[in-house]
């Protein structure tokens, strides 16, 4: 196998900022020295090359880098996340040798961490399994800096860590660390659900809202990209009964029938149904779906409401507000859906509608 330890110590002293002169001063020895490590002439001593690694913060394994020709790291670590996605019981055992061969690889260690978490949450009653994914995670955090996955990071981490405190009824540390880590709120729903375990039924009724307002922004824009997937690879059925699904929680999220955010939405959805019609050949069913959409437009844009509030299930006394880009009214929305659906015939049907 192949060290990176004289690349790694170049990158790292350039990430600081620092000179080769600098460093050398740092750790009491000469730039040539410094020079030497660099070139891979020479390797400094083990304690040397502790406080190396402890300066820069990072593991001693990571300092060294070595390559494995045969990446039995990324293959240890695959298994042992199929094993865990398989159930397999043997996944723990696994682990443990994993971890004696690597204690301080973060990508083992944070596979041996998901596999613990795993069966800790299906058994139940053997606290031993939590309490060792808890003990994981800890040192996966520690070892974050080694980390290149872009799916994983520290945020994640501490989600899992909360998660296993909150399983185990420890909820004022879960809910310490899912408010900590909270980036872009996307612990809002957890949060939620540690508080009416501490019984804080108003407080947990805030971040639920907030959550499920959350959702229904992802919800909108997962069924109007999957509509335009299926229409744009000819599968219709699919398109419109997505589609249509959309229209229906939309109708039934409605607290009354005044002008509110949701009639933007359903303008969309119209529009996208025209566009399947037409596709399939039923133009008389693209108009009514136009008009319809025009009908909603003219009558948000003339008392347009942006706050979600007014839909059911969100009880949040502050406004709350949802805004998009598909145009500065509902009209121009409309059209501004049409020019991106790029076809000639809907552009007509539109404008004489519209006229």
């Amino acid at each position: 196998m192949k060290s990176n330890l004289s690349s790694n110590i170049r990158s790292l002293r350039k990430e600081k900022g620092l000179t080769q002169e600098q460093l050398a001063e740092v750790f009491g020895v000469t730039v040539g020295a410094v020079h030497k490590w660099e070139a891979g002439l020479s390797t400094p001593e083990l304690t040397l090359m502790m406080e190396i690694a402890d300066f820069f913060d990072v593991s001693l394994d990571t300092l060294v880098g070595f390559d494995v020709r045969d990446n039995r790291i990324e293959v240890l670590a695959k298994r042992l996340r199929k094993l865990t996605d398989k159930m397999d019981t043997q996944v723990l055992t696994e682990a443990e040798k994993a971890l004696k061969k690597y204690p301080n690889n973060f990508k083992i260690v944070c596979e041996c961490a998901n596999a613990y978490r795993a069966f800790g949450i299906i058994d139940g009653t053997d606290k031993k399994l939590l309490d060792r994914a808890i003990e994981l995670y800890e040192q996966a955090i520690r070892l974050a800096p080694q980390n290149s996955d872009p799916n994983i990071d520290a945020t994640l981490l501490y989600g899992q860590l909360a998660s296993i405190y909150q399983i185990n009824g420890e909820f004022r540390k879960s809910l310490e660390l899912y408010k900590a880590h909270n980036a872009g709120y996307i612990y809002n729903t957890q949060i939620g659900q540690v508080l009416l375990g501490m019984g804080n039924y108003d407080e947990a009724e805030v971040y639920l809202s907030y959550a499920f307002t959350g959702h229904m922004g992802n919800r909108i824009n997962l069924i109007t990209a999957k509509a335009l997937c299926y229409a744009k690879t000819g599968r219709y059925k699919d398109a419109r009964d997505i589609v249509m699904m959309g229209l229906n929680e939309n109708e039934y999220l409605r607290k009354s029938n005044a002008p509110m955010y949701l009639d933007r939405i359903d303008c969309i959805y119209l529009t996208g149904l025209s566009y399947i019609e037409l596709q399939t050949g039923h133009k008389r069913k693209a108009a009514d779906h136009l008009k319809q959409a025009r009908e909603k437009a003219l009558r948000f844009d003339s008392s347009p409401d942006y706050n979600t509030g007014n839909e059911r299930f969100i009880d949040i006394d502050d406004a709350c507000m949802a805004y998009d880009t598909i145009g500065r009214t509902c009209i121009e929305g409309i059209t501004n859906s049409i020019k991106q659906l790029g076809t000639d015939e809907l552009r007509a049907l539109w404008e004489s509608i519209n006229k």
